[in-house]
């Protein structure tokens, strides 16, 4: 009797031996072919027509959505930025990473009497704002012992320890509890004898 083939037709030892050999061949037995196509044929003029008609304009330059790409944008818009660096008055065209109002800076700008805008100051903030802040943060605190914000909190009642609960008492250390236990395990277990002796 052979060994099993398990549902096969080689044994496993055969089935091994062909899985190492073929991993380590170099060439795979069963090649796969490539299936070439002919080009097709080079597109003529029709009989009538001397040439063929121009191609297409690029994707970038023909769409609606992209009326020039974003390199010709940028080029664009540094060339005139270059073109107006002099002029107080020209608004660029590219927006900053912050928002600012314009109107806002140029006010400030005249109350000045500066070309610069002017600096912030701590004095400058307002102290109701900053209790503002300070109120909301203390709103978004969980765990309020007096309010329920949550469904996923408990419930205020469930919050107030019972009155026969021990306040302050850590209890027994887990490392004391564990020694106990132990010793009380071997004392109950302790038959006495010979057998005490053995490892097994």
């Amino acid at each position: 009797m052979g060994s099993p083939t398990y549902g096969t037709d080689k044994t496993a030892s055969a089935q091994l031996a062909g899985d190492l050999t073929s991993a380590f061949s170099v060439m795979p037995k069963n090649k796969e072919k490539i299936d070439y196509k002919p080009r097709p044929e080079l597109v003529k003029p029709a009989p009538g027509q001397k040439e063929l008609p121009p191609p297409q304009d690029s994707i970038a330059t023909a769409s609606a959505d992209w009326p020039e790409s974003p390199e010709q944008r940028r080029a664009r818009l540094r060339a005139e930025a270059t073109l107006n660096q002099d002029d107080p008055f020209y608004q660029a065209q590219i927006v900053d990473d912050v928002q600012t109002d314009p109107a806002a800076i140029k006010a400030a700008l005249k109350e000045s009497g500066s070309s610069h805008p002017p600096a912030w100051k701590p004095a400058d903030s307002d102290k109701g704002r900053a209790a503002e802040v300070k109120r909301r943060l203390a709103e978004q605190k969980q765990g309020d012992p007096n309010t329920r914000r949550y469904l996923s909190e408990p419930p205020v009642q469930y919050r107030a320890a019972a009155a026969t609960a021990p306040v302050d008492d850590l209890g027994e250390d887990e490392y004391k509890k564990e020694r106990r236990l132990k010793r009380e395990a071997a004392a109950k277990n302790k038959s006495g004898g010979m057998f005490d002796w053995l490892p097994w």
